[in-house]
């Protein structure tokens, strides 16, 4: 399946509005640098669950750890993968709306196997699609190849 690109003035609001929602559930981050967010949506619209990036439950958000790059990855879950382990029900058929962009490729290989049929995510440059740009180019082939739909919403015109 092919990526497709649309101006969000030329899409549904649903789009619009769970675009919306997961940049705000990015806010809830305790990330200083990075702060990214999923909504996880049924067939009927409605909110199956959500996630940001962060540590584990049972893992204290220090400082120190937050601030030490190497240290943060070696604990920090993404965003889909937190909304995907919160989620009590199966996900197929559903959406999954991301927030400031495309996926990676690991992310993506765990939102094929949840069943996930739609990946919706902005369309803009910024310091975060800069620095993942090769892991969401491999994340988009791996989503073609399982005929996951992908569609980015160009935000620049919002």
């Amino acid at each position: 399946m092919k990526s497709q690109a649309y101006d969000i003035h030329s899409v549904s609001k649903k789009y619009f509005r769970f675009i919306y929602l997961a940049q705000h559930v990015s806010d809830w981050s305790k990330d200083p640098s990075t702060k990214t967010g999923c909504v996880i949506v049924r067939p009927d619209t409605t909110v199956a669950a959500v996630g940001y990036n962060g540590f584990p439950r049972a893992i204290k958000d220090s400082k120190e750890l937050l601030n030490n790059r190497e240290e943060k990855y070696k604990r920090t879950i993404h965003c889909e993968m937190n909304a995907i382990l919160s989620s009590r029900e199966r996900l197929e058929g559903y959406t999954l709306y991301n927030w400031p962009g495309q996926s990676c490729d690991r992310c993506a290989v765990h939102i094929i196997q949840s069943g996930i049929v739609k990946v919706v995510s902005p369309k803009i440059e910024n310091d975060f699609t800069n620095r993942w740009k090769e892991q969401a180019k491999l994340a988009e082939e791996l989503f073609a190849e399982a005929g996951v739909e992908v569609v980015y919403i160009n935000m620049e015109s919002a």
